[in-house]
């Protein structure tokens, strides 16, 4: 007796091994291509807050070294990086102690220490970032945003 030919046909693809590879590709293929661009995305965003980063100690290697000219140091900032990065907001000079860690201005010629209050410049360097594709649930900065401080003599 034959068996109908539906269950012959079925019987063979349930044996049949080719193309097996191809549909296990197909459905990690999205997984693996979602990873591949969360990937590119983090590594963008790391580059581009070191290369901000970056252009801030710039503008304030540019005042330690050449003093307090601050369009200079804009300058600075601006050609630190092949980013659009911007000082913003403007550089700020400023008198002040370190308490902590921490620059804190100071009313008067000492410090709480005792010492002499010194000349302080900080720099801000701003650049925006888009990222490749919409990630929901992961909040990703649309600017970034640096900040440099030094003591100039």
């Amino acid at each position: 007796m034959r068996r109908p030919l539906q269950l012959d046909l079925l019987s063979r693809l349930v044996r049949e091994r080719r193309g097996a590879s191809a549909v296990e590709f197909a459905l990690i293929a999205p997984i693996l291509f979602l990873l591949l661009a969360g990937l590119i995305d983090g590594s963008r965003l790391a580059i581009r807050t070191m290369q901000i980063r970056a252009a801030a100690q710039a503008g304030a290697d540019y005042a330690l070294r050449k003093g307090w000219d601050p369009t200079a140091i804009e300058e600075a900032v601006a050609n630190a990086t092949p980013l659009t990065a911007a000082a913003s907001p403007a550089p700020a000079e400023t008198t002040g102690c370190i308490v902590g860690g921490a620059v804190v201005q100071s009313a008067g010629p000492n410090c709480p220490n005792g010492g002499p209050a010194g000349q302080f410049v900080t720099v801000w360097a701003q650049a925006p970032f888009s990222p490749l594709m919409a990630w929901p649930g992961v909040p990703l900065p649309s600017q970034l945003t640096a900040r440099a401080e030094v003591r100039i003599p």
